[in-house]
This record gives C-alpha cells, sequence and structure tokens, in this order.
C-alpha cells in the first residue's frame, strides 16, 4: 500500500522513532503479578517533541496520528497515548491504567463523557498485560469545556496505535514466513499461509488508511462502530501472526507475545471506554 504523507508529519513520526529506539519494555512478571510498563523518562523525550495536549489544537490530529502508529509498533506504553490526548491517566468503569502515584484520572461517564476526578480508595489489580491496572472509586470532579476535543484526540491516537501494532505484527510474520521452512520450502510458499498473511495485510492496511484519514483536521471524530472495529481488527492480525509463528511464537524471546497481549488489552479498554461514553462522543 502507498500513499502520500505530508513531510512534517514523517519528520514527526521520524522523532518519535527515535526516541522510542532506546527504549526497553521491562522484564516479564510471573502469573498474576501486577506490572507496569510506564516509563517517564521516555514520556519527558516526547514531551520534549510536541507530545503533549494534542487536544488543544486540530492541527495536532496529524502528530497525533503519526505519532500513535510508532507508539504501536513499538508497542509502547498506554500512558503515552492518554496523558497527551486526555490530559491524565484513563479511568473507566472504576480502573484506571497507568494510574501508580497519580491522584486522578480522566473518567470515561455516561452523560458526561469525560471526567477529570481524583482517584481514591485504590487497589492494584493484575492483569495480563503491564498497564499497572489500579481500582478505585471516582472522587469529585468536573467535566472540561473541551472533552469532545481530548476524545477525538484519544481516539486518533489509539485508532492509529492499533495500526502501528498492526502494522509491526504483520511485518514480524512476512519475515518468519519466509525464513522458516517446513516440508522443504518457506512457509510463504504455503497456500493457507499466504492466504492468512493477506487476510492480516489486509486488516493492517484499512488501519492505516483510517488513522491517516483522522489526521486532517477537518475530519469527523471517530464513531463507536470505527474504534471498535479497530481494536477487533488489531486483535485479529496479532492472532494470525501467531498462528504463522507456532509454537515459537509464545516463546518470551520471540517478543510476540507483547503484541499479542497489547492488542487484547487495548481493544477491551477501547471498547470499554465506547461502551462508557457512546451516547456522549
Amino acid at each position: 500500500m502507498i500513499f502520500s504523507i505530508a513531510a512534517e508529519l514523517e519528520l514527526f513520526a521520524e522523532s518519535v522513532h527515535a526516541a522510542l529506539a532506546s527504549w526497553e519494555p521491562p522484564s516479564e512478571a510471573a502469573l498474576g503479578d501486577w506490572r507496569d510498563d510506564r516509563d517517564d523518562a521516555l514520556s519527558d523525550r516526547l514531551r520534549e517533541l510536541g507530545w503533549a495536549e494534542l487536544w488543544s489544537d486540530a492541527e495536532l490530529l496529524g502528530p497525533a496520528v503519526a505519532g500513535g502508529i510508532e507508539l504501536g509498533r513499538a508497542v509502547a506504553p498506554l500512558h503515552l497515548v492518554d496523558e497527551a490526548a486526555l490530559g491524565a491517566p484513563l479511568g473507566v468503569n472504576g480502573r484506571v491504567r497507568h494510574a501508580e502515584g497519580r491522584a486522578s484520572a480522566a473518567w470515561a461517564r455516561a452523560g458526561v463523557g469525560l471526567l477529570l476526578a481524583p482517584i481514591e480508595q485504590t487497589r492494584r489489580e493484575a492483569s495480563l498485560d503491564s498497564v499497572g491496572t489500579v481500582v478505585g472509586q471516582v472522587g469529585m470532579g468536573s467535566e472540561p469545556d473541551d472533552a469532545a476535543a481530548r476524545w477525538h484526540a484519544w481516539s486518533a491516537a489509539t485508532l492509529a496505535y492499533f495500526a502501528g501494532l498492526a502494522d509491526a505484527t504483520v511485518d514480524r510474520a512476512v519475515e518468519h514466513a519466509r525464513s522458516r521452512e517446513q516440508f522443504g520450502a518457506p512457509l510463504a510458499s504455503l497456500p493457507a499461509i499466504q492466504a492468512k498473511l493477506a487476510d492480516a495485510a489486509l486488516a493492517r492496511d484499512a488501519l492505516a488508511l483510517t488513522a491517516w484519514s483522522l489526521a486532517d483536521p477537518a475530519a469527523s471524530p471517530i464513531s463507536f462502530a470505527e474504534l471498535t472495529w479497530a481494536g477487533g481488527a488489531c486483535r485479529s492480525v496479532t492472532a494470525i501472526a501467531q498462528h504463522v509463528h507456532g509454537a515459537i511464537g509464545f516463546a518470551l524471546e520471540s517478543g510476540l507475545h507483547r503484541a499479542f497481549r497489547r492488542a487484547k488489552t487495548a481493544q477491551v479498554w477501547a471498547d470499554a471506554v465506547c461502551a462508557a461514553t457512546k451516547a456522549s462522543l
């Protein structure tokens, strides 16, 4: 798939990619342990590039998409999307991700849409992904005047994250299929594998096109259905890659498990946000 991207957005994407180059995910936790892959030093590096308050100007939707794709390709911490687009960690249904040490959250609420409020009576909740989930009650807060703009920026960056995650996963699956031999030939020569990779590439391209369409300042806000579709499409791509890799994909050394878990985690949170705010988005 070939399409043109504004030169300034390509440069911004390259800058985000460079900032992510030295980032390494934390070591794997034991099953059931609480873990947070939050990285404030990385957040500071991105903030220096302008990755902050993405809701403040419609012209920043382009960088939100360009940067979100790079974050997804690196399977970077999701707090980088939440805090740049919403101004605080994301909270929904009494849970907040990447909230350790944070006093307040941006809560998805029915009717209100977005509530900036304290997190009260918190406790850690283990999850299968390293998003530092905290369970807590919502304190007294208020809806910001620019709530719609914040959700627009968050939705664009989140969909872009899905697009980047899918893109990197397809690349890895194709590389593996070309190098791995079975029955005396590369996996990529088998019709069944070719069909699976074609399905993954089609979903990847659809995600990329949808994400870049949101970079236009005049673009309509993303719909509940679009964001739900994006999460499912990304999750399907990682499942196909896992299938193509076979048992190798489950080895921690492969790193593919991180993409598989992150896709499902991001999908669940995005669906929860859409369900809580669909009357307001």
